[in-house]
């Protein structure tokens, strides 16, 4: 007996011990590819929140200046990762923020302002002027760099601006200022591009350089362009620099005595990450530069792997959908990664026109074939499979080891995936090839929803059903847990499958028509209204209704608290017809017939993947 159950319990754990070890290992991957990605992802500066409470925990500051430089007119990054610090649109947000505080502020830049000799790169500098100008920036010194640039260019540059250029240089007087000064409350401060005016020591109680001045008497405070800790000269001049790109916004808080006198001062860099909020015109600036720009850039964009066998030889491109027809498997292990999801990313961050991001979001950019920018029909959106196995189209034709790429070359994975879009990507490259290991299991719906969720932050999950379709019905009480396990983290759209008649006669009930009829049209309509009514009941109406069509529909509202007569009433009136008329828009839109059917993120895909179910659609 004893030997039985000493069998019975190796056994045991020789069958259960796999599953276990291998979702050990699998956590273990994936924490340490977080943790090296982390490491490698240096945050700039405090956050937004931390700055404006230290200073309103403290005597209100008799000036706050607030100030950038050596940003070569970046206007933000690509916004691949959360840590990602800058933009034009934070900037101006966290600028509005401190001014809303109250606190007397000026925002100013230390130059090297402008960058690149393009065409392209003049409208970029010129977008970063508006931008600057609605920001109500005081001042922008002109560096040594900044005057590589001919007198046109700088000129054109300064029509677009609504604050003066500072410079010492009188070669440059025509656009150009050599000071200018700034009252706030009680006191005068003067800004000041290298060495300073008689006029201004005059003028003003405190001096600030803009630059680094050559002989720095009578400057109270300089701020560099460049990188350098706070610090204090001899002569009681206090240096600060500026982090580059924009990848933060300085700031000098400073306190000045009845006399005019600088008595102290408190310095920070604020983080713009993205629990930084954004200004929405300084959004739809940028929008409408990369929208004008976007034909002009892609002229300009080198396509990715130019110096591959395949592209070199101009095979075309055929999508995953027609890879689709031989490797279903390797198709649906794919359209729940990342890589499927890439362009939705563009389009979340508004970078859907920009080349420079469209290249390493689609497959086969910059190729005839591939994709083409402002064909949202297109069915290369998103990096697929052709991005790591080359062009298919001679492929599909005649299937051949010799005719496409293995994709176990993890450098192409580099060409986008760089120190830059990627940090840290290069120490965890081998351990990522198992993302991308088409012999994995494809995602379950709670698997795709959580890497969504980490990813983009709040997913879109639809789920269009017929009331009385039993497959359908089954859909919903397994999504219906998954949903309230989620909650706010995603946004759930029910959606019916229904048409409206193109003539209605007089004995119609309704101009509607449902594969069920009537009763399905009717149920279809109560759920919208408890959905809109009383949210927190309507999954569980949903849940309680499929099981008891056979019954009356106010058994399971009675049984949820629901107020019967208040959804009849509502039923009853014309607006329950257009609250039908626009949820079954979309599903007509979509060309969607089977019940159910599932998207995420705009992404369709099999129930029996997502939800482990098989079934008959009713279509």
């Amino acid at each position: 007996m004893k030997r039985t159950i000493l069998v019975l319990i190796i056994l045991t754990v020789i069958v259960a011990l796999p599953p276990f070890y291998i979702q050990w290992a699998e956590s273990q991957r994936l924490n340490r590819i977080q943790e090296m990605k982390q490491q490698a992802r240096q945050i700039f500066g405090e956050p937004l929140e931390k700055v404006i409470s230290e200073l309103k925990n403290i005597e209100p500051p008799s000036a706050v200046i607030l100030y950038t430089g050596n940003t070569k007119s970046h206007l933000e990054p690509c916004g691949c990762y959360h840590e990602q610090s800058g933009g034009l649109p934070r900037r101006a947000y966290a600028i509005e923020q401190i001014r809303q505080c109250g606190f007397l502020t000026l925002v100013v830049d230390a130059g090297n302002i402008f960058d690149g000799q393009e065409k392209i790169d003049t409208q970029r500098c010129q977008t970063n002027m508006k931008a600057l100008s609605e920001m109500d920036y005081s001042a922008v010194a002109l560096s040594n760099t900044d005057f590589t640039y001919d007198n046109n260019y700088l000129i054109q540059q300064k029509d677009l601006a609504t604050f003066p250029f500072l410079s010492p240089n009188e070669m440059q007087k025509d656009f150009t200022e050599p000071y200018v000064t700034k009252q706030v409350g009680q006191h005068t401060i003067a800004f000041v591009a290298g060495n300073v005016p008689k006029q201004a020591v005059s003028k003003a109680d405190v001096i600030v350089s803009l630059g680094n001045p050559k002989e720095p008497e009578h400057i109270d405070v300089v701020i560099l362009p460049d990188e350098i800790e706070a610090m204090k000269t001899e002569t009681n001049t206090l240096y600060v620099g500026s982090k580059p790109e924009g990848k933060t916004l300085g700031l000098l808080a400073l306190w000045i005595d009845a006399s005019g006198k600088l008595t102290d001062h408190h310095a920070a860099h604020i983080a713009l990450t993205g629990e930084v909020g954004e200004s929405e015109l300084i959004r739809q600036l940028l929008t409408d530069f990369y929208r004008s720009t976007a034909e002009e850039n892609a002229t300009q964009s080198a396509p990715l792997f130019a110096d591959q066998e395949l592209e070199k030889q101009g095979n075309g491109y055929a999508s995953a959908v027609t890879c689709k027809e031989c490797h279903e498997q390797e198709y649906h292990q794919w359209s729940a990664t990342r890589h499927a999801f890439a362009y939705q990313t563009l389009l979340k961050k508004e970078r859907y026109f920009d080349p420079s991001c469209v290249s390493c979001h689609t497959t086969g950019y910059g190729y005839a074939s591939g994709f083409q920018i402002g064909d949202q029909d297109s069915t290369l959106k998103g990096v697929q499979c052709e991005t790591c196995h080359g062009p298919g189209k001679q492929h599909a034709g005649n299937p051949k080891k010799t005719n496409i790429r293995s994709g176990k070359d993890t450098s192409l994975c580099l060409q986008c995936h760089d120190a830059k879009h990627s940090p840290g990507f290069t120490d965890v490259v081998e351990l990522h090839t198992k993302d991308v290991d088409h012999s994995r299991e494809p995602m379950n719906l709670e698997e795709l929803l959580t890497s969504r969720i980490e990813r983009m932050g709040k997913p879109i999950l639809e789920l269009f059903v017929m009331s009385y379709c039993h497959f359908g019905i089954r859909a919903e009480e397994k999504i219906a847990p998954i949903v309230k396990k989620f909650g706010g983290k995603i946004d759930f759209k029910l959606r019916f499958i229904a048409k409206e008649k193109d003539t209605v006669s007089r004995q119609d009930i309704t101009p509607f028509s449902s594969l069920h009829g009537y009763p399905e049209v009717a149920e279809n309509i109560r759920q919208l209204l408890i959905a809109q009514e009383y949210p927190e009941h309507y999954l569980d109406y949903i849940l309680c209704r499929g099981k008891k069509l056979n019954k009356s529909w106010e058994d399971c509202a009675w049984k949820l608290g629901i107020d019967v007569e208040r959804i009849q009433r509502l039923f009853d009136a014309p607006k329950a017809e257009q609250l039908f008329r626009e949820n079954i828009k979309r599903a007509a839109e979509l060309g969607i017939k089977a019940s159910p059917t599932i998207l995420v993120d705009n992404h369709r895909f099999p129930i029996n993947q997502l939800l482990r179910a098989s079934g008959t659609p009713c279509q």
